[in-house]
């Protein structure tokens, strides 16, 4: 399989490696645009979040430490789901 080629994620035939769905099972396959969006929104949550935790008080002070661990989850978890990928990809 040539480089610009990579396997369905649902039914494991080649395609072309820009494909957003597969023309065999017609999944829909992932795209590392959507990693990169989920990380940005968790660093953003997670700057918001203590933000608000530091500089109000009562209820807002919760949602505050709400979206700071919300964030770090997304943030975290975006990334490495980013990283996985490559790293997927580079072992075909």
């Amino acid at each position: 399989m040539s480089r610009d080629r990579v396997r369905c994620v649902d039914c494991h035939e080649p395609i072309a490696a820009d494909t957003r769905i597969c023309p065999h099972c017609e999944t829909v396959q992932p795209s590392p645009l959507v990693d990169v969006g989920v990380a940005v929104a968790g660093v953003f949550a997670l700057v918001f979040g203590v933000v608000l935790a530091l500089m109000t008080l009562g209820t807002t002070r919760l949602i505050g430490f709400l979206l700071l661990v919300v964030g770090f989850g997304l943030a975290v978890g975006g990334y490495t789901r980013h990283i996985d990928r490559q790293a997927e990809r580079r072992a075909r």
